[in-house]
């Protein structure tokens, strides 16, 4: 499975143009339609960031397939880790299905929906053609960190129609105060399956018991 690193890294791919799941229980970000939320970054984009702390890790991109008709049968590619994948099988059959392998990012964010106590989740996303993507990875290469500020995410829509807003706010004066705040291990949050599994799950063929990474 290819896990992409690093900004410099990220940009390579992104200009040509996997994780294991350990079962653990993950909190991923969600939002309603129109909701507004207050998040601060806990993965930074590189390691070469000043603010990056190897507690907290680094963002990742992966190449995933998605069952072009349940959303939520996602999974890694395994063309590179395994030699063979059932995503990329299906997506030479039939081209124009929905089968091609995208980019995903996935990151940690502390998020504070200014009611309950701030708590850690991971926020996944895709990355083509994503404008939200875009400003974290433009702020990113601007001010070499992205984990140093508050930032507004505001959800609009709903399903294939859902957009977001995301603005950074004001710079810290002071380095934040992480306390006991710890990282979902992103490496291990993403469905990586055996090839010998892939069709099942990916066709709905049986009832799987790890968890799938879902799309917010």
């Amino acid at each position: 499975m290819s896990i992409i690193k690093g900004l410099k890294n990220i940009e390579a791919v992104l200009d040509k143009t996997k994780v294991e799941n350990s079962g653990a229980k993950v909190n991923w970000l969600k939002l309603d339609d129109g909701e507004s939320v207050q998040i601060r970054f806990v993965s930074e984009l590189d390691a070469d960031s000043p603010n990056y702390d190897e507690k907290r890790g680094l963002a990742i991109v992966i190449s995933e397939h998605t069952n072009p008709e349940d959303y939520k049968r996602k999974a890694a590619c395994t063309a590179d880790s395994q030699g063979r994948c059932f995503g990329c099988e299906m997506y030479r059959k039939e081209p124009k299905s929905g089968w091609r392998a995208r980019l995903r990012f996935y990151c940690n964010v502390l998020v504070n929906n200014g009611t309950d106590e701030p708590k850690v989740a991971v926020w996944s996303m895709g990355v083509s053609k994503s404008a939200t993507f875009s400003t974290i990875r433009e702020f990113a290469a601007d001010s070499n960190s992205i984990s140093n500020m508050v930032w507004k995410l505001k959800r609009n829509g709903k399903g294939t129609e859902t957009n977001y807003i995301l603005l950074p706010g004001t710079q810290d004066s002071e380095p934040f105060n992480w306390g006991s705040q710890e990282a979902f291990n992103l490496d291990k949050v993403v469905r990586e399956l055996p090839y010998a599994e892939q069709e099942s799950f990916y066709l709905g063929f049986n009832n799987p018991t790890t968890t799938a990474a879902a799309e917010w």
